[in-house]
């Protein structure tokens, strides 16, 4: 089949979860072509962190943030604003019902738009999206049954607002070529992007869901926006998620816990379908020894989603007990993680912990970071399905994790398990496991032997066979 795989921020310029999980699939469906559409924030020239295999046919970057493409004409201009008027009208009061008729308004706005964005014009450019977002907020602002008021919107933040939304809309003037299926990565942007597929082509699109997009926005939109802003950010998402779900042929979740928000949010259980993610057991053979000074090991991205200020004020209470043990954070800094890992530094510095973490940047070899620990931590707060603590559990190195995602569901009995945010009990589960080598034995043992029962990557490449084929049949 002729495949366009759809994702936000990862594959091929980003190493991480969904980026292996990309890598994987393109290079284990043989017999397929892929046509990857990379979202991202800009443009410019870009380093791919990942080797392109021959089954991609072309990598196209699609940047949300830079500047739209301009309608010539005056008279063409000005019918398509009336135009893109409508539907934005549409969107916003749509997104901020409640109800089926809110929900059709919202797919209808979105039609429309990408109907006007076929020459690759950016959907709502051009548009007065600020006034139309204040009529449409003060339309809804009444009191409804069962759902509390609205807050004010001011001018100000309508503004801000309808920046983030005309960027978020911008997919869906990118225009995949003629393709059998469509698979979006995320419940999101990509989304949008299969969406336009299906309406002007007709293209089914199976919907891989690795974290709950729309969760990790409530957690990404915090404090720092005005509660205005973050509502309709928010309710934009969740309308999003919610067609999105709603218009995909088959819906994979990599976790029964990704299941749950799915159904909730009125995915159709016949649709939706676990598929864990799963890694190579060659590439990851038991390790045989452990260092000598104790040391906890992390492996991933740099992000506030990893809640790594968590892991080091758990390294202090560690450090009180056992004074030569050691962190070991192994992970490359992206562009939009450069401020986080700031703080981490300062946070370092500050509880006197310059001596015991060791920020060792990307690792050629996640095996060897492993190696590199008696135990892999994971502090997370969203997390879908983590390959860091497969690849731990099929090296045979235990874990202790925050219980977050699909992260208990991974682990079962074979690791230790704690709250989020919680830094005392995550340094006391580590110790518990540094001063214990027969119970890290075991535990180390048991998660290969899970690791290797459910989460291999042939399993997962199997179940995509079948989906493919699943899809297009329907």
């Amino acid at each position: 089949m002729r495949v366009a795989l759809i994702n936000e921020g990862t594959y091929p310029y980003a190493p991480g979860g969904v980026g292996t999980w990309c890598h994987q699939i393109l290079n284990g469906l043989d017999g397929h072509e892929f046509h990857v559409v990379a979202l991202t924030g800009h443009g410019g020239p870009r380093e791919p962190a990942y080797p392109v295999p021959p089954s991609v046919t072309a990598v196209e970057t699609y940047p949300v943030w830079d500047r739209p493409i301009m309608v010539s004409g005056g008279i063409a201009r000005h019918r398509r604003r009336r135009a893109a008027s409508a539907a934005a009208v549409l969107l916003c009061r749509g997104l901020l019902g409640d109800d089926p008729h809110s929900a059709g308004m919202f797919a209808d706005g979105l039609r429309r738009l990408t109907e006007l964005s076929g020459d690759g014009t950016h959907p709502l450019f051009g548009t007065e999206l600020p006034e139309v977002l204040l009529d449409a907020w003060q339309a809804s602002a009444g009191p409804a049954a069962g759902r509390p008021p609205l807050p004010r919107l001011s001018l100000r933040d309508a503004r801000s607002a309808a920046v983030l939304l005309e960027h978020a809309v911008r997919p869906l003037a990118c225009r995949t070529p003629r393709v059998d299926l469509c698979h979006p990565a995320a419940a999101g942007l990509p989304v949008l992007v299969a969406l336009a597929a299906k309406w002007r082509a007709g293209t089914p699109y199976l919907l891989t869901e690795h974290g709950v997009y729309l969760r990790e926005r409530y957690l990404e939109y915090g404090a720092g926006m005005p509660l205005a802003v973050k509502t309709v950010v928010l309710r934009f998402y969740r309308a999003l998620a919610r067609l999105g779900y709603d218009e995909a042929a088959l819906v994979a979740s990599v976790s029964r816990f990704n299941q749950r928000w799915e159904l909730r949010l009125g995915a159709h259980p016949a649709k939706v379908v676990v598929v864990p993610n799963g890694v190579e057991p060659l590439r990851y053979p038991p390790l045989a020894t452990e260092p000598t000074v104790p040391t906890v090991t992390w492996v991933g991205r740099i992000d506030p989603l990893k809640d790594l200020h968590t892991l080091i004020r758990a390294m202090r209470t560690i450090r009180d007990a056992e004074p030569l043990a050691r962190l070991r954070l192994a992970g490359p800094v992206p562009e939009t993680g450069r401020e986080y890992a700031a703080s981490c530094l300062a946070l370092i510095e500050r509880l006197g912990l310059r001596a015991a973490v060791d920020l060792s940047g990307p690792v050629t070899c996640s095996r060897q970071a492993y190696a590199d620990g008696h135990l892999v931590a994971l502090s997370s707060i969203s997390e879908g399905l983590p390959y860091t603590i497969i690849e731990a559990m099929m090296c045979g190195r235990p874990t202790v994790s925050t219980d977050v995602g699909g992260v208990s569901e991974v682990v079962g009995g074979t690791g230790l398990i704690v709250p989020p945010g919680d830094p005392v009990a995550f340094g006391q589960a580590c110790l518990e496991l540094l001063g214990d080598g027969e119970r890290r034995r075991k535990l180390g043992a048991q998660g290969r032997d899970r690791a290797l029962t459910h989460f291999t990557v042939d399993r997962m490449l199997a179940a995509y066979r079948q989906l493919y084929t699943d899809v297009r049949a329907a």
